[in-house]
């Protein structure tokens, strides 16, 4: 590595080349070849395991594929009457057709005719029936039957009162197989449903963070890097350098993620995973080099001599520690277990990209630019040839 570092500075057009080349390259691998994130979790040969699919496939013995599907709920509450009754049918049974006919959605029972579900996907499951009590005696039906009572009370979609009623939508596949846009869809059609005189929700989890987009952390995380550069620094250059050096190699890093996805279970929360690690350690790596460059070109340095003692030195101590870095990441293979293989390749990819950009995009850089890397000085920035070598005052 050392040896492209140095390389990088001597020819840095040439290198800035080949890095984009390489960058492109693997731009086109995760677009044209990535494979899909999953949340799957297996504990292969485990009791768990075993108990686990013992249960599944008890509990889904006569039950449709379409009707163990993750699931959501139409809540609806009228201010008059009750919530089965002509009026309240007159606004919810509509609002329910439309939300059938999504694709998604496989089926939506019907509290104001349990027996004529609407769409086709749960008859199967209404047609198989409740034979919870089929192997009971007649005593043991007639001493169990206040507990079946109270099931059936509390599995009711009508309160007792009847003033709440709800509705559960079955959907086709599991929560990650639900298009985002058709969970809004329902979101905004249940609000639209909403009158003076009946109040309408849905909840669950699919529709739960519907239509958001969470925080942006690493925005927050940069902008309170680019503050610390500029007081670092003293340099507008010198101190987004470090930031669009870490960002290029987080960006193909993710790519790298989805050719990981090809060949192991990579969760979904990796790239959010792999984007914190990576902004991190790729700011770090990249101001390690240009700090290093910089006292060299203060002190009067040449900036070629200043760019090849900086990788010459601080450039080895990135190497050292991205090293460990992935070597700490790849230890979760030692635990055997294919969620943690594909989370600690996909981090660790991630971090040689960072490594390399800072060991090959920045030197090239540095030199190619010489001291206008220190360039947009501020009122608290110092010019080169002006600094004191290290350690005098």
């Amino acid at each position: 590595m050392p040896g492209v570092s140095n390389w990088a500075v001597r020819r840095p057009i040439i290198a800035l080349i080949s890095y984009f080349v390489v960058v492109i390259a693997i731009v086109g691998l995760g677009v044209g070849f990535g494979g899909s994130l999953n949340d799957s979790f297996d504990l292969p040969d485990t009791e768990s395991t075993t108990a686990q699919e013992l249960l599944g496939t008890i509990g889904n013995e006569g039950i449709s594929a379409e009707s163990s599907g993750a699931t959501a709920k139409i809540v609806w509450s009228p201010a008059n009457g009750t919530a089965i009754d002509a009026q309240s049918e007159e606004i919810i049974y509509p609002l329910l057709t439309d939300i059938a006919a999504l694709s998604s959605v496989g089926c939506i029972t019907n509290p104001f005719d349990v027996t004529a579900p609407i769409g086709t996907s749960c008859l199967s499951a209404v047609a198989g029936g409740d034979d919870s009590g089929a192997q009971l005696t007649p005593e043991q039906q007639k001493e169990l039957a206040p507990a079946f009572a109270a099931a059936a009370a509390a599995n009711s979609p009508i309160s007792l009162d009847g003033s709440v009623a709800t509705a559960t939508i079955t959907f086709v596949g599991g929560s990650g197989d639900v298009p985002s846009d058709q969970a809004v869809s329902i979101l905004d059609q249940v609000k639209e449903a909403n009158t003076d005189t009946m109040a309408i929700g849905a909840n669950g989890q699919i529709l739960e963070y519907a239509g958001q987009e969470p925080p942006s952390s690493e925005a927050i995380g940069i902008l309170v890097a680019i503050i610390i550069l500029l007081f670092a620094f003293g340099s507008i250059i010198a101190a987004g350098m470090p930031i669009i050096v870490a960002i290029i190699g987080l960006a193909s890093g993710q790519m790298l993620v989805l050719v990981v996805a090809l060949f192991l279970d990579v969760p979904s929360f990796t790239p959010i995973l792999a984007a914190m690690i990576g902004l991190g350690v790729g700011i770090d790596y990249a101001l390690f080099v240009l700090n290093r460059y910089r006292q060299s070109v203060l002190i009067g340095d040449p900036p070629k001599q200043a760019a090849m003692g900086a990788v010459n030195t601080a450039g080895r101590a990135v190497l050292f520690a991205g090293t460990t870095v992935i070597v700490a990441l790849l230890g979760l293979f030692v635990l055997r277990i294919g969620f943690f293989n594909g989370l600690a390749l996909a981090s660790a990819v991630t971090v040689l990209m960072v490594m390399l950009s800072a060991l090959w995009l920045l030197p090239a850089t540095l030199s190619l630019l010489g001291t206008k890397a220190l360039g947009l000085r501020l009122p608290w920035g110092t010019k080169p040839g002006e600094g004191k070598p290290e350690g005098q005052r």
